[in-house]
């Protein structure tokens, strides 16, 4: 996932490794934002929950899930 900074506008990439710990963590806490720091200006940035899951690897069903749905 590619973000730009607002400050600075430096652009730089989420890997989907992070995306799914940011995601688990945002969940977790019921957040709508997740806040990400600069790579240049080290200012904190926000970047919606939603657009992450956008963007996050699609996770396949446990073995026990599928079995519920069949």
């Amino acid at each position: 996932m590619n973000v730009r900074c607002n400050y600075c506008r430096q652009s730089f990439n989420l890997s989907r490794d992070y995306l799914e710990a940011a995601l688990a963590k945002a969940t977790e806490k019921n957040q709508k934002y997740h806040t990400v720091e600069c790579i240049n200006c080290r200012k904190v940035i926000k970047v919606s929950v939603a657009q992450m899951k956008r963007y996050a690897p699609e996770t396949e069903p446990s073995a026990e899930e599928a079995e519920t749905e069949d």
